[in-house]
């Protein structure tokens, strides 16, 4: 049975390992490098996500030990009043079960229950499974976002 809920502080230890983890496999999917913040640094985040209503963490257990997470926040500025997905990750061992699903459909709840009616996020290209689960979801794409090393 697996079990979707806000992330509390007595998470932080198994959050920054899935983190590490999610790092590595991002890394491989994309084809470079990312260097992982410091923990201190990390655990900034964390708690001031826990502490903010403008963002939320939503993690999914199974047996008490963290499977996967969802990192999320509001923005309301004079161009957009819409959710935005961070970050999503699921333990290898569990992708493809629902995971992810549980995750997005829970912060849609949440955005909805803060009666905000959009929900965006930013994929990489190369992400063809993140991808897919979006489309699936009901995402469109709906601008392209660009880089250049300078």
């Amino acid at each position: 049975m697996i079990n979707l809920r806000k992330a509390n502080l007595s998470d932080f230890e198994q959050y920054i390992n899935l983190r590490k983890q999610d790092i590595l496999e991002y890394s491989k999917i994309i084809g470079e490098k990312i260097p992982l913040a410091q923990e201190k640094q990390i655990k900034k985040e964390f708690e001031g996500m826990l502490k903010s209503k403008a963002h939320i963490i939503l993690v999914v257990e199974k047996d008490n030990f963290l499977i996967g997470y969802l990192t999320g926040s509001i923005i309301k500025n004079v161009w957009q009043h819409s959710g935005y997905v961070d970050d999503v990750f699921v333990k290898s061992d569990f992708k493809k079960k629902g995971v992810g699903r549980h995750l997005i459909e829970g912060f849609i709840k949440f955005l909805k229950d803060n009666k905000i009616r959009k929900c965006r996020l930013g994929v990489n290209v190369k992400n063809e499974n993140a991808i897919n689960l979006y489309k699936k979801l009901g995402f469109k794409i709906y601008s392209y976002e660009m880089d250049k090393e300078i």
